[in-house]
């Protein structure tokens, strides 16, 4: 291809030169081209005056192919986490959290980009809590998986009342109490600091309902004993007469949310 565009382009310049030849008794000149297997184009200049012969050689240009500069995302990895969190870039450890979950739920999920509540199960006990730790780590225990299953528990497991006391939603300026979803990302909180709701971060997507949240703190990863040893005694004993230990963990089981329409896109 280059070496037919430099030939036609000198052919013209060939043409051009044998037409503007002065017609006085000048000698006359000539201008062949040869062309080889190989990327070099050769052209020779004769005049009838002289038996000299110039010869030059070029070569022609090699295509380059233009690469365009690709940015990618790095690897989400538990040591970026802990990198982004120890440099108090939330915002972006946010990302990474969501990422390791979708590549830590299998391959469906890594190409889907998402991740199916029913696919928490695959993730691995020693990777989830390795990700709660680290979050845990670098904000003085007011982030994590656990400190918003903690909420949850406390909240009855009703997630209107979840969401409030974690600030995903925020409260309207209106003379009856109301209650509306904080718009993604810019009225989310990225700092730590003392007005920052417990258990803000990381953010969970709820656009397709609760059930992720559920798994994920339902997961073995947060299987506490201990806790649900002192819960059931509590049950027992602050329960009314007549009323056993079953009945307090009806009480406990997630609650049917009617007016509850999930909206977030994080």
């Amino acid at each position: 291809m280059a070496n037919a565009s430099l030939q036609s382009f000198l052919l013209q310049h060939h043409h051009s030169f044998l037409s503007n030849t002065v017609h006085d008794g000048s000698p006359t000149a000539a201008l062949w081209l040869t062309t080889n297997a190989s990327t070099s184009i050769s052209f020779k200049l004769f005049t009838s005056s002289s038996s000299s012969v110039t010869t030059a050689s070029t070569a022609a240009p090699t295509p380059v192919a233009s690469v365009a500069a690709t940015t990618s995302p790095p690897t989400p990895s538990l040591e970026l986490l802990g990198q982004q969190l120890a440099e108090g870039d939330y915002r972006q450890a946010d990302e990474t959290t969501r990422a390791l979950l979708i590549y830590l739920a299998g391959e469906p999920a890594r190409r889907r980009g998402y991740v199916f509540f029913s696919e928490v199960q695959f993730i691995s006990v020693e990777d989830l809590r390795a990700i709660d730790k680290l979050w845990m780590e670098h904000s003085n225990g007011k982030f994590g998986y656990s400190v918003q299953r903690r909420i949850w528990e406390k909240s009855m497991r009703d997630y209107t009342r979840l969401f409030i006391k974690l600030g995903w939603m925020k409260k309207l300026d209106s003379e009856v109490e109301q209650f509306n979803y904080r718009a993604f990302p810019d009225e989310f909180i990225w700092e730590l600091n003392d007005d920052t709701p417990e258990g803000h971060l990381p953010l969970t997507n709820a656009l397709r309902g609760t059930r992720l949240m559920e798994n994920i703190f339902t997961h073995p990863a947060f299987d506490c004993p201990e806790e649900e040893a002192a819960e059931e005694e509590n049950n027992d004993t602050g329960s009314n007469a007549g009323q056993n230990k079953d009945d307090s963990k009806v009480r406990m089981r997630p609650k049917i949310m009617t007016d509850f329409k999930p909206d977030y896109s994080f």
